[in-house]
């Protein structure tokens, strides 16, 4: 038997822990208020300029995850933001608002970049709408985990994807990819990561090619990604 001043210092000290624990997140939570940012039309073009430029350069494969990795960052939108490399330079970035009860029920924005050319204002228009989403939604509180995640237009690039779901535990339970790919590459890209075997929904929103069409967009989008991450 232990002495029950020991008992009592350890709920004490859990007591203490736990206080000093939903301190801390309601800092981060009040912090990520304060960086939210509405979503407008000069974020969008913001941020579209800034990923077109980033799509010509030859190094893009390590200046559009650098830039993203910067910009959803903690001191400009307050996700902690994952970076996974691969190949040779190629990098997996994704952003989350982490679950409150089902942390590991994972609502996917999904964009791909680098495809063929004469998508590029498609790649453009979704990362920036991707992008101003995040930035409005900084901070919410949701059940499941709501995640922003960028690859390369790559089979590599949905393998590395699907491999991490896999070893984190994670349940893929929206799939809403941006851009609006062609059917055979929607199929492609459920096929990689086993959606139908998983139950997981998935959707493709359609490309925009100007600033407003994407606001409208990226209004829609929220909405549909705060319907998805409530449902039981």
């Amino acid at each position: 038997m232990l002495p029950v001043g020991t008992i009592l210092l350890g709920i004490a000290s859990f007591g203490i822990w736990q206080w000093k624990k939903d301190q801390a997140a309601d800092r981060s939570f009040k912090y990520a208020l304060a960086l939210r940012r509405q979503i407008s039309p000069e974020g969008i073009e913001r941020y579209a300029g800034i990923v077109r430029t980033a799509l010509g350069k030859e190094d893009r494969d390590l200046s559009i995850p650098g830039y993203l990795e910067s910009t959803m960052g903690a001191e400009n939108m307050g996700y902690t933001v994952r970076r996974e490399r691969f190949g040779s330079d190629l990098s997996v970035i994704d952003a989350e608002l982490t679950g409150t009860k089902r942390p590991l029920e994972i609502v996917m924005v999904l964009a791909l970049y680098g495809g063929a050319a004469d998508q590029q204002e498609n790649t453009v228009q979704a990362v920036a709408e991707s992008l101003s989403v995040a930035h409005e939604l900084t901070g919410e509180k949701v059940v499941r985990s709501l995640r922003f995640a960028f690859i390369p237009d790559t089979p590599e690039a949905l393998k590395q994807l699907k491999d991490g779901l896999q070893r984190d535990g994670e349940r893929l339970m929206h799939l809403l990819v941006l851009g609006g790919p062609e059917v055979a590459s929607i199929e492609g890209i459920s096929r990689a990561l086993d959606t139908t075997a998983k139950g997981t929904r998935v959707l493709s929103l359609p490309a925009t090619k100007t600033t407003q069409e994407t606001v409208q967009s990226a209004h829609q989008l929220k909405a549909m990604l705060l319907e998805a991450a409530e449902i039981p």
